[in-house]
């Protein structure tokens, strides 16, 4: 069975898991509709970050694991400043995903991120791909996830329906193969 070491630490963030003392910080952040622009949801009010936070909790119980959404902290200020995910989404490849407060826009962290995802699902979830959709408007998180190696593969039309509209997203792709290269260079 895959198994996600959990918390991952980077330099400045600690990825690890919500607990139920995280509402408020969820509520900051994805109440915001800047943060929530590119996003299927949102922005979410009180008793949705309510529901959302105990789908994660009750997901974290699951056995197997096939979704890690985790928070992101601050390691300076402990401070819960946004959330990420893997999700397996096929036998061997890894969907990933971030948000971040608006107000850690601008800092890296989203590339810090997203590396330390595609590392840990290239390590301990077995990885052989690692994917992202991104809104075809969201130039930041395109440049994020070009700046980590991975490439535009597709443009999925009508992606999903969400917010009253039909959304247009890029398929952003990172084979083993790739992964392994860049790992080397470095």
């Amino acid at each position: 069975m895959r198994k996600l070491t959990v918390p991952i630490r980077t330099a400045r963030l600690n990825l690890r898991e919500f607990v139920s003392s995280d509402l408020k910080a969820i509520h900051a952040y994805s109440s915001d509709p800047r943060v929530t622009r590119y996003l299927f949801f949102g922005p979410r009010d009180e008793d949705s970050c309510a529901e959302y936070l105990e789908e994660l909790l009750q997901s974290q119980r699951e056995q197997p694991r096939t979704r890690f959404e985790l928070a992101v902290e601050e390691i300076a200020t402990t401070r819960l400043i946004g959330a990420c995910d893997l999700s397996l989404i096929e036998a061997k490849v890894v969907d990933l995903g971030y948000m971040l407060g608006a107000q850690q826009w601008g800092k890296g962290y989203a590339t810090e991120i997203a590396l330390a995802l595609v590392d840990a699902a290239f390590f301990d979830l077995r990885a052989e791909r690692v994917i992202s959709t991104v809104d075809v408007n969201n130039s930041a998180s395109i440049r994020v996830l070009e700046k980590i190696g991975m490439r535009w593969e597709a443009v999925y039309r009508k992606h999903r329906r969400a917010k009253n509209r039909w959304w247009d997203c890029h398929l952003f792709t990172l084979p083993r193969e790739v992964w392994e290269s860049l790992k080397a260079e470095t």
